[in-house]
C-alpha cells in the first residue's frame, strides 16, 4: 500500500515536470521513439510496477520510465551487434564465427540493461549513506533550535543540495507530499520506500516512533547520527582488512612475473651463455 501511494504520486509529479518541459524539445521526441518500442516489450502490471519501483530508486523519476528502458532492452541488442556487423563488411573480413559473436553480442545487450539498473541504484544508496550523517547534524541544529519537523526538512532540503543532490531531491519531494496533506508518517515512510538504503528507513523508523511516543526527536537524530559515523568507520575498516587479500590477485598475475624476471633474468642469461661456451663441437 506504502509502495502504491508513494509511486502514484511520484508519478504525477513527475508528468507534470515532463508536461511543462517542453512538448517539442529533441530529447522529448527521442525518449518518445524509444519508448515506442518499449510498448511492444511490455507485461502485465505488477511487472511494470515493479520496474518503475527500481528506476525510481535508481533517482528516474520519468513518467514513461518503465517503457524507455524496455525500449532500450530492446535497441541495445542492435547497438552491440550492428558496429561489428559494420566493421566486419567494411574490412571484407566475414569469418563463419561472426554468427556466434553477433549472437553472443545480442545477449549481452538484451540482459545488461538490469545489471546496470542495479549497479545504479547500489551506487545512489552508497552516494545516500555517506551524507547521511551530515543531514542528520543539519536536522539536529534546525530542530533544536526551535523549528517543527516539518519545518526542518524544508530548510536542510534547501541547504544539502551541495553536499548530496540526490538527498535534495528526495527531501524536497517530501516536503511536497507534506504541503499536499499526507500525513507525516506516511510521507517519511515514502522516503524510506524511495531511496531502499536501510540507513534512510531506519532513520525514518526513528523519526516516527519519536512522533508517536513524543520524546525528544533532536536527542534521537544525534544518537543515530553517531551511530552512522561509528557504521561508516567500521565499513571503512572493514574494506581495509580485505584490501590485503584482495590486492593477491594483481600481485601474484602482475607485479610478481615482473620481479621474477628482474631477479632471475640475469641469471639464466649468464647461464645460457655460459652452457654455449662449455659446449665442444
Amino acid at each position: 500500500m506504502v509502495r502504491d501511494r508513494f509511486k502514484k504520486s511520484t508519478a504525477t509529479a513527475a508528468m507534470s515536470l515532463y508536461q511543462r518541459g517542453g512538448g517539442g524539445s529533441l530529447k522529448k521526441r527521442f525518449l518518445d521513439w524509444i519508448s515506442s518500442f518499449g510498448k511492444y516489450a511490455m507485461k502485465d502490471k505488477e511487472d511494470t510496477s515493479k520496474l518503475r519501483f527500481s528506476l525510481i530508486q535508481a533517482g528516474y523519476r520519468h513518467p514513461k520510465g518503465p517503457t524507455i528502458f524496455l525500449g532500450i532492452r530492446v535497441l541495445a541488442p542492435f547497438l552491440l551487434v550492428l558496429p561489428y556487423l559494420l566493421a566486419n563488411v567494411m574490412g571484407g573480413v566475414m569469418a563463419s564465427g561472426n554468427l556466434m559473436v553477433c549472437l553472443l553480442l545480442a545477449v549481452t545487450g538484451f540482459y545488461l540493461p538490469p545489471y546496470v539498473l542495479k549497479a545504479l541504484i547500489a551506487r545512489r544508496q552508497e552516494r545516500l549513506d555517506l551524507s547521511l550523517p551530515d543531514v542528520l547534524d543539519l536536522l539536529v541544529v534546525c530542530v533544536e533550535g526551535g523549528l517543527s519537523l516539518q519545518s526542518a526538512l524544508h530548510r536542510v532540503s534547501d541547504e544539502v543540495r551541495n553536499i548530496s543532490v540526490d538527498m535534495y531531491h528526495e527531501l524536497h519531494l517530501t516536503n511536497a507530499e507534506l504541503r499536499t496533506g499526507i500525513s507525516r508518517e506516511m510521507a517519511l515512510k515514502n522516503l524510506g520506500e524511495r531511496t531502499g538504503a536501510q540507513t534512510v528507513k531506519s532513520l525514518v523508523g526513528i523519526m516516527v516512533q519519536s512522533d508517536k511516543m513524543g520524546t525528544s526527536i533532536a536527542q534521537a537524530l544525534r544518537v543515530h547520527s553517531d551511530f552512522l559515523r561509528v557504521q561508516r568507520a567500521q565499513k571503512a575498516e572493514e574494506k581495509a582488512g580485505k584490501l590485503p587479500v584482495k590486492i593477491m590477485i594483481p600481485l601474484l598475475l602482475c607485479i610478481f612475473p615482473a620481479i621474477l624476471i628482474i631477479i632471475m633474468g640475469p641469471a639464466v642469461i649468464s647461464t645460457i651463455h655460459a652452457l654455449s661456451n662449455s659446449r665442444i663441437f
